[in-house]
């Protein structure tokens, strides 16, 4: 089960006719966990506000108050006047039957390329819930037309703690009131999903698309295997099978070019040349080719040595670059 920050009643709707994935409201038979979930929440927010005031002598916790979960329903659900709110339990119960939940639903027959035992995008026992990879690759590569986060995921283990309470309340604690309506979330969702059905034309193409939303899943440790695996991800999107590595370069360059202007080239140079290091096991060349790279362009970067070495600095100036690029390419690919 994974919920998505779109409130509101609505039918079953297409996101990917190619992936089978919808969205609608959440089922009945998962409403009474998702409850206990909140109620969880409010009351390890008592705990810890009781804990504050013991160690601090205040806290900066609010309380999750009726008053609170009141302008939690009023800021989330439009309509909400047609609910009866007048106690804490009612109003979990209006916030839990108007959120929606993305799912994968199709008969094999319905996939092109998979039946039971070879399908990847098919939920198993053991495995992850795929769609909260699909939100994340969301999330990931349409940052500037769509912000879909999750709510609620059941790939969480016991010892994670529940922060519904925390995303619905995000726009009382921030103030922050700039996020899509539902009808235009739900509208850039769909337009999303058709960009994915016109990227995945083959069996190619699925096992490609699995493969890029498993590698950006859950990986934000900015080191040498985050650098070799997103720079493996942007020679997967450039290059066609009879291409050389090194014409990587010349790909790069125009995704580089209102960055680092006419080093371009030098830049993409030195991060292939940095990526090959890895590759062959030279860890010695990779920190002098790191540091080739920041006396270069990072020669006005602010270096706090009491947080990060050098190295690490570079790495993650490096790996977040890495991750830009890869974001561009994939977005202009899907899109076009």
């Amino acid at each position: 089960m994974v919920i998505i920050n779109v409130y509101g009643k609505i039918p079953k709707t297409l996101i990917s006719d190619k992936l089978k994935i919808y969205i609608s409201n959440i089922p009945d038979d998962w409403k009474e966990e998702i409850i206990e979930d909140v109620l969880k929440e409010v009351r390890q927010q008592k705990f810890n506000i009781l804990e504050d005031e013991k160690r601090y002598g205040k806290t900066h916790k609010s309380d999750y108050s009726l008053s609170y979960f009141q302008k939690i329903v009023k800021e989330n659900i439009k309509g909400y006047t047609k609910n009866n709110i007048d106690s804490i339990e009612n109003c979990i119960q209006c916030l839990v039957d108007n959120m929606i939940h993305l799912y994968f639903d199709y008969e094999y027959s319905d996939m092109p390329f998979f039946d039971w035992s070879s399908n990847c995008f098919d939920g198993r026992f053991c495995e992850e819930d795929y769609a909260e990879k699909v939100i994340n690759f969301i999330h990931h590569d349409f940052p500037n037309e769509i912000h879909i986060d999750t709510v609620y995921s059941s790939n969480n283990d016991h010892l994670h703690q529940s922060i519904i309470l925390f995303k619905l309340g995000f726009k009382i604690n921030t103030g922050f009131n700039h996020l899509k309506t539902q009808s235009e979330s739900i509208a850039k969702l769909v337009s999303t999903g058709k960009k994915i059905d016109n990227y995945i034309n083959s069996e190619s193409d699925y096992y490609k698309f699995d493969y890029i939303l498993n590698s950006i899943y859950k990986d934000n440790d900015y080191n040498q295997n985050h650098f070799f695996k997103t720079y493996s991800l942007l020679e997967l999107t450039l290059l066609e099978p009879y291409q050389r590595t090194s014409e990587v370069d010349n790909l790069l360059v125009p995704y580089l070019n209102k960055k680092y202007g006419n080093e371009s080239t030098n830049v993409a140079k030195t991060l292939r040349q940095m990526r090959n290091k890895i590759g062959h096991g030279d860890f010695k060349g990779f920190n002098n080719k790191a540091e080739e790279f920041a006396q270069k362009y990072m020669k006005h970067y602010s270096f706090d040595y009491s947080e990060y070495s050098r190295l690490n600095w570079i790495l993650l100036y490096t790996c977040c670059l890495l991750d830009d690029l890869l974001r561009n390419i994939l977005f202009k690919q899907l899109t076009n």
